[in-house]
């Protein structure tokens, strides 16, 4: 059996009722042109972004990196991380988190 959460981006977001709690969490965030899901952060885990649609620049400890749709970063989220949309087309991503 399944249980559904409610999820950014994805629905039905199901989840095995065996498991304990949500050992693996994904959403999908979409961000406009000039504009970022939120601020560089840092937290526990480890944590990839997927990018389904447009270039987005990744920032992690002072280094960008350009993402094109289609490519995939996987990293320590303890390093001071986020995405920004600097391009003129918005861009959509999947996020999965491991805590």
């Amino acid at each position: 059996m399944f249980r559904e959460l409610q999820i950014k981006g994805i629905a039905p977001y199901l989840i095995d009722e065996r498991l304990d709690g949500e050992p693996l969490h994904m959403h999908i965030s979409e961000v406009a042109p000039g504009g970022r899901s939120h601020p560089p952060h840092q937290h526990g885990g480890y944590e990839a972004f997927y990018m389904l649609e447009g270039e987005a620049t990744f920032e992690i400890d002072g280094e960008f990196h350009t993402l094109h749709a289609g490519q995939g970063v996987v990293f320590d989220p303890q390093r001071l991380h986020g995405l920004a949309n600097n391009s003129t087309a918005p861009i959509r991503y999947m996020v999965i988190l491991r805590p």
